[in-house]
């Protein structure tokens, strides 16, 4: 009995020391006054910052818009002028393949590569300048709407062979035929107008 009673004893002792020791352990709280207890009242909840939106864009991104937008707009008119460039000169390439066409040894070679450069001529000038053209008169024509030569074995056959029922110069409808070639491809970078014609035909007079 007595026995038990000393381990009670010692067992009471251990939990209010132990109660003692958490007691000073644990700082005691700090009594607020009224006033302070009041200003913690009115405050407020930390309310963070609003998300910064897209819209309106830096001016950065202003300006990069309008960068694309004009380069879109350079690359539209371009590529319609070439458009309109390309179905303009359509009949050229048509009038080469037509004159790559003609075998110069036949007896009407001359006569088919004059009468394709005619229609040449009238598609881009009109038949009012250059559609009775003949002779010399077509010959300077010819000369004063490119810039390249006229050949002197191409002259003799505007002026002569043209004309004649039965020609066979076929060296001469070679250097015809390239001439063709080169005017179709070149013609309308000079200048010219019905009043050229007139000069040259005043200065043959």
């Amino acid at each position: 009995m007595r026995f038990t009673a000393a381990i009670l004893l010692l067992t009471f002792g251990c939990g209010i020391a132990s109660r003692g020791a958490l007691a000073q352990q644990q700082p005691l709280q700090p009594q607020l006054s009224p006033e302070a207890q009041e200003l913690l009242a009115q405050l407020r909840d930390i309310h963070e910052p609003a998300p910064v939106g897209w819209w309106p864009p830096a001016p950065g991104w202003w300006l990069l818009a309008l960068l694309l937008l004009t380069c879109a707009g350079a690359a539209f008119f371009w590529l319609r002028h070439k458009r309109r460039q390309r179905r303009k000169n359509r009949y050229r390439a048509e009038a080469i393949k037509l004159l790559r066409g003609i075998d110069i040894k036949q007896a009407r070679a001359t006569q088919d590569i004059n009468e394709i450069l005619k229609r040449v001529a009238v598609t881009h000038y009109g038949r009012s300048i250059c559609g009775n053209l003949t002779g010399r008169k077509w010959l300077e024509f010819l000369q004063a709407t490119v810039e390249i030569g006229c050949p002197a074995e191409v002259q003799k056959i505007l002026l002569e062979d043209l004309y004649r029922e039965s020609s066979n110069n076929i060296s001469g409808n070679q250097a015809f035929l390239d001439y063709a070639v080169n005017w179709v491809q070149r013609h309308g970078q000079r200048n010219f107008n019905g009043g050229n014609l007139t000069a040259m035909e005043a200065e043959n007079v």
